[in-house]
């Protein structure tokens, strides 16, 4: 009884110390009605009294108590709710931006291969200037006979090109399936001796001359 005491009177908020004492001026004031002499029944009901009382203060706490965890609950809920919204949106934001930079890097191969070809026809044009002028300068064509004509070549294996333009089969190879094919004919133009350009012909297999 003096355990549940002490913690009936902590549980309110107060000592066993001062409750007693306040009980005791009570007594002496006369005002518990002679609680020496009162029958079992009054001390019974107040003892119902402070058990019912003490059951509704622990249920209001239990019910404080519940609803607080239920609120806890919820402001839990509608956290992982934004999160996951958040998540959903950031990854469908990574997405679009993927695909953006795919668009990107498609659009710009494609610039710079048109880039290159406008560069092969350039070189191209360059080469046969060159040509026209190193023509011009040589003494040997300013004969008659050979004036206004030009000597047609046949069309070469990928042995005889290679010989002509003094490369390996392998680098004449390579060269061709690396590059396309105005920068092959500007590759060639650079390696023969008389600035021919070659391209090469799949329905042949052979190497004819560009002029």
């Amino acid at each position: 009884m003096w355990s549940q005491f002490i913690a009936r009177c902590n549980f309110l908020g107060t000592t066993a110390t001062a409750t007693l004492t306040q009980f005791i001026e009570l007594y002496l004031d006369d005002s518990v009605d002679k609680l020496d002499t009162t029958g079992g029944l009054n001390l019974d009901k107040r003892l119902d009294w402070s058990i019912k009382a003490s059951v509704e203060e622990y249920k209001a706490y239990n019910n404080s108590n519940a609803h607080q965890t239920n609120e806890t609950i919820l402001a839990i809920c509608s956290r992982l709710d934004k999160l996951e919204s958040q998540l959903k949106s950031e990854s469908n934001s990574n997405q679009s931006t993927t695909i953006h930079n795919i668009a990107d890097l498609s659009q710009k191969v494609e610039g710079i291969t048109a880039r290159m070809t406008q560069l092969a026809e350039a070189i191209i044009k360059i080469q046969n200037y060159l040509n026209n002028q190193q023509g011009r300068g040589n003494k040997s064509y300013n004969n008659s006979s050979y004036r206004g004509q030009s000597p047609r070549m046949q069309p070469l294996t990928e042995e005889g090109l290679s010989t002509r333009l003094g490369v390996s089969i392998e680098t004449v190879r390579k060269e061709r399936i690396k590059l396309p094919a105005p920068l092959f004919v500007a590759w060639c133009k650079g390696k023969d001796r008389a600035g021919l350009g070659w391209e090469f012909h799949e329905n042949t297999g052979l190497y004819h001359p560009v002029n």
